[in-house]
């Protein structure tokens, strides 16, 4: 809300304010001081956004499943894409009152999941069974939270009812949230949650078969974007591991003839 608010925002999320509250407000001014970790999920967000224009020019009809939406507005700021949306039902409940699916240019359908209790299986097969083509996946701000096996059995369930699909999420290593990420996974377990980031994400994916197209680092990016003004060779030869550890991947999913 507040980058969109700035002259020179990254986001322009337009629909942000629309979703923020009084308990919303509450939330944030916990995370305030966290000035590193709001600049990189603003750039997180714009590279995965980048990312799925990319897409949509060449596959205006390309079908994108975001798994844990939050209040993720993609569907109305982009251009194209049949839009499935899945999260907890009170999210959903507050979105469709803040956002109703009828403003949406786009198609969009939006799924209500306890993810606790209901079968991910169950709410994507209807999906499965009404797209025969590539579909596109969106976890983000999601494998940070979730442990190695987790990882996994979410990543069989995919690869069960979609054989062939594309993955975009990013990846934060353990030793980036030791190194930078202390106070910030402090504040996390203050409102009864916590990071289960593991050593080096990315070979759990690539033990499941998927294979990396693109990786595009935050850090990087945020140089990119003029946010971090540090040169970027700088960025290469000093913070390399960093450089890497907190990055968004575009991965692919085909089983070998």
């Amino acid at each position: 809300m507040q980058d969109s608010a700035g002259k020179n925002s990254i986001c322009r999320d337009v629909y942000a304010k629309l979703f923020m509250d009084e308990y919303g407000r509450c939330i944030y001014d916990k995370f305030k001081e966290q000035t590193i970790c709001s600049a990189s999920i603003i750039v997180r967000h714009r590279i995965i956004d980048d990312v799925l224009r990319r897409m949509l020019r060449s596959c205006p009809d390309l079908c994108i499943v975001t798994i844990g939406a939050g209040f993720d507005s993609r569907p109305y700021r982009l251009a194209g894409g049949n839009w499935f949306e899945l999260d907890e039902p009170q999210v959903i409940a507050y979105k469709n009152q803040r956002l109703p699916i009828s403003e949406c240019a786009n198609p969009l359908c939006r799924l209500p999941i306890d993810f606790c209790k209901d079968s991910l299986k169950e709410k994507l097969s209807p999906i499965a069974d009404s797209y025969a083509g590539e579909i596109v996946f969106i976890l983000e701000g999601i494998f940070i939270y979730l442990d190695k096996n987790e990882i996994g059995k979410l990543l069989e369930t995919l690869d069960n009812l979609f054989p062939k699909h594309r993955l975009i999420c990013d990846l934060v290593s353990r030793q980036m949230v030791e190194s930078y990420g202390q106070r910030l996974q402090e504040i996390i377990i203050e409102i009864g949650a916590s990071f289960k980031a593991v050593d080096n994400p990315e070979s759990i994916f690539l033990s499941s078969g998927y294979r990396v197209k693109k990786t595009i680092s935050v850090l990087e990016a945020s140089a990119d974007l003029g946010i971090n003004r540090i040169p970027k060779f700088i960025l290469k030869c000093f913070c390399n591991r960093e450089i890497q550890g907190n990055s968004v991947y575009v991965l692919k999913k085909a089983r070998p003839l």
